[in-house]
């Protein structure tokens, strides 16, 4: 598979690989489940892969999104739920950094900590009841005010690596005297009295990643801790430049994991020998056809996640221009993804359906990327939506 590391710092390609080596080495050992991703975490934290996005003047890395991407693709390939519990990490520092939310004093305090300590922090804002916070509403958990600081009291759903993290920045309704209802955010420590994990996590796809329910009761957040709520209830509104941080990041994410089933099925086809053929079956034009649609596939959507974030860190075009392209590159990833594992299934038959070849769970893995916001339906709608704007009367392109 043609490299990229030429785009990332050198110092972060090296980490990522030795990131993914050791996740490679966990996996051979066949441990599974939970067990399988608690080690995967701590190779995350003594490779140093956990600072990759936490400033070098805190102690990190200082990478860019595009350094992300690079890094996020290479720890995916390795294992899917890994790349997964890594990116909510990375993604999460890397947008707060830019996005206005945290005051900047606490966010360098905490993240100061987070790249000594090897912090493991998750953004746990999506309820049963509310569906994806993309698509608005305020949360069912709420803050209250308490003497001192705020009682959390509510329900987190899908909140990925849940057992292993150190923190959670957590979405609440704000109930204070005098203050109107309003989304506030809060920055949860993962031993506080009153949390519990209840293990929903029972999927289909990430099946190690611990995506748990946390149930919140009465936890006690001090004013210390509070990231955001407002006197007035005023909407927060994020910067612009958050635009890449999810978008990118997860489209690497699960192209790692289509990448992982590209090296495994195109190994497969030159080596296997069927007895009733005499040659490999990448002889055969109909496995070939096959592969080489992979291989058109994974070029595209691999470009398109790292030249827009190269443009994106080199300031290459409009701001605007290039946030509004984050959703289809997400749209064309992850939907590639589905369909490289598609045809490398297709390619391996049978074999490819046993739990005890890795394209088992590439295959499995990579339809979660079809649940991250923006959905499909919500990139499709902003990108046509954009090319009628072109042409409305008195309009400006949005």
């Amino acid at each position: 598979m043609d490299s990229y590391d030429f785009l990332a710092a050198p110092e972060i390609v090296f980490i990522a690989d030795d990131a993914a080596a050791r996740i490679e080495r966990r996996v051979a050992a066949r441990l599974e489940g939970e067990a399988l991703l608690a080690g995967c975490i701590d190779d995350l934290r003594d490779s140093g892969y956990l600072r990759l996005t936490i400033p070098r003047r805190l102690g990190g890395l200082g990478g860019t999104v595009l350094d992300a991407v690079i890094a996020q693709e290479k720890v995916s390939r390795a294992l899917g739920s890994a790349g997964l519990a890594a990116n909510m990490h990375v993604q999460y520092i890397g947008a707060s950094l830019v996005s206005g939310l945290w005051r900047d004093e606490m966010l360098d305090s905490f993240l100061r900590l987070a790249a000594e300590a090897g912090f493991l922090i998750n953004n746990c804002q999506a309820e049963a009841e509310m569906g994806s916070p993309a698509r608005g509403g305020l949360p069912a958990t709420t803050a209250t005010r308490d003497e001192g600081g705020w009682r959390i009291n509510g329900r987190k759903q899908w909140s990925t690596a849940s057992r292993f993290l150190t923190h959670y920045a957590v979405s609440a309704t704000v109930h204070a005297p005098g203050v109107p209802e309003h989304l506030g955010q809060f920055l949860v420590v993962a031993s506080s009295p009153g949390i519990t994990i209840d293990p929903t996590w029972r999927a289909l796809s990430m099946r190690e990643s611990a995506s748990h329910e946390l149930v919140f009761e009465d936890v006690f957040v001090p004013d210390a801790d509070v990231i955001r709520v407002s006197a007035t209830g005023e909407p927060f509104v994020p910067s612009p430049e958050v635009a890449p941080w999810h978008g990118l990041t997860f489209s690497a994410t699960y192209v790692g994991i289509a990448v992982a089933a590209r090296e495994w099925v195109a190994r497969f086809a030159a080596t296997r020998v069927p007895t009733n053929l005499g040659r490999p079956i990448g002889d055969l034009p109909a496995v070939r056809a096959r592969l080489g649609e992979i291989e058109s596939l994974l070029l595209s959507a691999r470009r398109l996640i790292f030249d827009l974030a190269r443009d994106w860190v080199e300031a290459r075009a409009d701001r605007a221009m290039l946030a509004a392209q984050v959703p289809l590159v997400k749209y064309h990833a992850t939907n590639a993804a589905v369909r490289v594992t598609d045809l490398a299934l297709r390619i391996a038959g049978g074999v490819g359906l046993a739990e005890a070849n890795p394209l088992e769970r590439c295959f499995r893995d990579v339809r979660a990327g079809l649940i991250h916001p923006p959905l499909d339906d919500v990139a499709l709608d902003g990108a046509a939506r954009r090319a009628l704007s072109e042409f409305a009367e008195g309009s400006d392109p949005v």
